[in-house]
């Protein structure tokens, strides 16, 4: 920055703190009662640069400061708090429109380790330290807890790495939302996403006379491009499955009380475009369509009986079409790595799932209604919204402190029950714009999820770095 915009900066500084009223906010920008509004105003700033001063537009970085500063003064000048103009020049300091370069993001071997950003020259962004350092590697998870499925990223044994984060415009986003991988958990992966609906047939496990029909769905990695993707399911129906990268994870996804197969889409076709197969089957008697009489006394003890079986023998027919010649999901599916999720009385049901059958290697319960016994054995992470009204926040503290380690626990501030699933019902815990928006709840979860899964089911480490950094604000997370 020369000093001509140096200049211009400090003056828009010293001007906007003035004009905003003071008021109290010893916590900082992004901190306390105000961390939701603050987050806001940034993300206004953030969009009027996207829209006013499109990055490829600026031969110089000078000629892009002049643009960003202006719309700083505009827009930020009426919503920033003093507080937070730094962050938002931050912001401005670390584009790398009109400089020919990239966002270079290095994460040191710190205990914990450090994420930082620079705008460099694309030659001037490659590993430095990369030696590993003398004695035994250090391994950040228990060989058990993870197998190879990718090549291990060099931030596993060396000192220091850096990357060339080509597809991101602020070094701001390459620390919160990449952790230094350059991967943006808030965008599909490389796949696109397929489903099928299958209909699977089973005996009632309280009433084995009965049948119990399971129209599930199953979500996977198909080739970009492989057609047009159906609103209802976010993937292309019937889609062949690209075997490039397979077999593939499991994951099992159970819905929550009177919800269905299909209420979480933020989540399982996206998981698929990251190279996980994910099998949702319904819950007859405690679905959205048996409304009301689903969320009933009798049909809530049934269900505790019937869910977990429910999984199980979803479970065991997508292990056998992957043995099976005629199956369009043959040699694509991996039975040593399997993981079971699940929301609300889902998140109960990944409880009682594990306990049952020891083929699931990791767990996720998602805002998890808990009983006085459940825990978990296997590595898992579990996430709750800090103002869940529904679940008792209490009973999923005192299920994660039972559990065994390698376990995670993740908050999210200003959410409530039914962040994890697409469609929240007016209550004071979702209320926008005092609560998250769908959308703000979504990022912040797939934040978590997916290096989660990443490390502890895929076993790919180059993950690593958004479990042991900092997370973004508005999430806490606790590990053992």
């Amino acid at each position: 920055m020369n000093d001509r915009l140096r200049l211009f900066a400090t003056a828009l500084l010293a001007a906007v703190t003035v004009l905003l009223p003071a008021g109290v906010h010893a916590a900082g920008c992004r901190k306390g009662d105000d961390a939701l509004a603050d987050e806001r105003a940034l993300e206004t700033v953030r969009n009027a640069l996207a829209q006013e001063c499109p990055c490829n537009s600026f031969s110089t970085h000078d000629a892009y400061y002049t643009c960003a500063f202006r719309q700083l003064a505009l827009v930020g000048g009426s919503l920033l708090r003093p507080e937070c103009v730094q962050d938002a020049l931050d912001l401005i300091g670390g584009a790398v429109c009109g400089t020919g370069g990239v966002a270079c993001a290095s994460v040191t071997r710190d205990r914990p380790p450090r994420v930082s950003c620079q705008v460099t020259a694309p030659s001037a962004c490659r590993a430095t330290n990369a030696r590993p350092r003398p004695g035994p590697p250090i391994s950040l998870f228990p060989e058990s807890a993870v197998s190879p499925r990718r090549a291990i990223s060099p931030f596993i044994g060396v000192s220091s790495s850096r990357r060339a984060c080509d597809e991101q415009t602020f070094c701001a986003d390459v620390v919160e939302w990449t952790a230094g991988t350059c991967v943006d958990t808030r965008s599909d992966g490389p796949y696109a996403a397929g489903f099928r609906d299958v209909r699977l047939v089973k005996p009632s496990a309280v009433d084995p006379t009965q049948e119990r029909v399971l129209n599930a769905v199953i979500w996977y990695p198909t080739t970009p491009g492989a057609g047009p993707i159906e609103t209802g399911s976010r993937a292309v129906r019937d889609a062949p499955l690209d075997l490039s990268g397979g077999p593939y994870p499991v994951v099992m996804f159970s819905h929550g009380s009177c919800g269905f197969e299909r209420q979480s889409l933020f989540l399982t076709p996206w998981l698929a475009t990251h190279g996980f197969i994910v099998v949702a089957p319904p819950h007859p008697g405690n679905t959205l369509f048996e409304f009301p009489t689903c969320g009933t006394g009798p049909a809530q003890a049934a269900s505790a009986v019937e869910r977990p079986r429910d999984i199980i023998f979803a479970l065991d027919y997508i292990l056998a079409q992957g043995k099976d010649p005629a199956s369009p999901f043959y040699g694509a599916v991996d039975e040593s790595r399997i993981a079971m999720t699940g929301h609300s009385f889902g998140g109960l049901t990944t409880y009682l799932t594990t306990a049952l059958d020891d083929r699931f290697t990791v767990a996720l319960p998602m805002a998890p209604a808990t009983g006085p016994n459940s825990t978990l054995t296997i590595p898992s992470m579990t996430m709750y919204g800090a103002i869940d009204s529904v679940v008792s926040i209490p009973g999923v503290l005192a299920a994660y402190d039972r559990s065994s380690a390698p376990k995670r626990l993740v908050e999210i501030d200003d959410a409530g029950h039914y962040a994890f699933s697409d469609s929240c019902f007016p209550a004071p815990e979702c209320n926008p714009p005092v609560t998250l928006t769908q959308d703000e709840a979504h990022e912040r979860v797939k934040r978590q999820v997916l290096p989660f899964l990443e490390v502890y089911l895929a076993g790919d480490q180059s993950f690593a770095p958004f479990l042991t950094t900092a997370p973004p604000p508005g999430v806490q997370v606790s590990s053992k």
